[in-house]
């Protein structure tokens, strides 16, 4: 059973469609998820499955702002969701991962 005491630790996970973390104890339990998916959240920016589409042919890209408007949000509804201790988190891990949806489209870069 995981004490209100105990460490979490706070994982981001930057994918080509959306940004998401989750909150986990030091045994690995899963606390909390969330996620910003950046066509339905941040539909401003004009992304199609998490891109924007280039000039030239098979040219694709999505604006570095977007990704931080994305972590910004991400954060807004982990204190808004009043299930994260942000002075439990003793660690912050990242990954990220892009690529093509099939063998047609484009790796993105």
């Amino acid at each position: 059973m995981t004490s209100t005491l105990d460490p979490t630790f706070l994982g981001l996970d930057l994918s080509t469609q959306q940004l998401k973390a989750a909150l986990v104890t030091q045994d690995g339990t899963l606390l909390y998820e969330q996620s910003v998916h950046f066509d339905r959240d941040l539909a401003r920016f004009g992304t199609t499955n998490g891109a924007i589409r280039g000039d030239e042919e098979g040219e694709v890209y999505c604006p570095v702002v977007l990704w931080i408007a994305a972590l910004d949000l991400l954060m807004d509804r982990l204190k808004a969701s009043g299930k994260v201790d942000f002075s439990r988190i003793r660690g912050i891990g990242g990954a990220a991962q892009v690529g093509s949806n099939s063998t047609t489209d484009p790796i993105i870069i």
